[in-house]
């Protein structure tokens, strides 16, 4: 079902701005929340929960800093290997600290400006759509919950929804439905180039 008029009219006075197009075209006439990747896609009123409950709903009015990824293990000079990252957090209290340090900080105003929870991804992961700020109109992966970072998409919400549900269709076609786990899975139906499929599966098309 559509959002009703007064939903979306309430959003949009928080924000202070019209939604990104595509996502209010999505709400306005798909659906108010609607099946898609990974958990789905809320709902208007779940969305505001989430952002009552993390940091209060005045945070959509204010511009997010956010212009490009935010990587803790890059942040903190770590290695690119996740199993050696995970070996200085057990072995180097400076180092797991600092970790602590970063969490902390994005976690918290102003990175939190601006945005709308729009998917779960899982396992403490989910994507937001940038409503304010430099890079209005994109998606994003929020990682923090597991102490690696906020990662930009570099697409709109219409064409990271188009993917996932192209994807879903490709997978309910083959008889191998297995998805396989590439780098940074949340980021796969992006255009950033952290996401690399497994190297058993060839790179889904464009």
């Amino acid at each position: 079902m559509p959002a009703a008029p007064a939903a979306l009219g309430y959003v949009e006075d928080l924000v202070g701005a019209r939604l990104p197009e595509d996502f209010r075209e999505f709400v306005t006439t798909i659906g108010d929340g609607a099946p898609g990747p990974y958990y789905g896609i809320n709902s208007l009123t779940r969305a505001l929960e989430f952002v009552e409950k993390g940091w209060g709903p005045a945070v959509l009015g204010a511009d997010s800093p956010l212009t490009g990824d935010v990587d803790f293990v890059e942040l903190l000079g770590g290695p690119d290997d996740w199993d050696a990252h995970a070996a200085l957090l057990d072995n180097d209290p400076a180092y797991a600290a600092g970790l602590d340090r970063l969490q902390a900080t994005y976690l918290d105003e102003p990175w939190c400006n601006g945005r709308l929870p729009v998917a779960d991804h899982a396992c403490g992961d989910w994507l937001f759509l940038m409503l304010r700020g430099p890079r209005r109109g994109t998606v994003w992966a929020d990682c923090l919950g597991n102490a690696t970072g906020l990662y930009c998409l570099e697409v709109d919400f219409l064409t990271w929804y188009t993917r996932g549900l192209d994807d879903a269709l490709a997978l309910a076609s083959r008889s191998d439905t297995e998805p396989g786990n590439g780098d940074y899975p949340c980021l796969k139906y992006g255009d950033n180039p952290r996401f690399r499929p497994p190297p058993n599966r060839a790179p889904r098309s464009p």
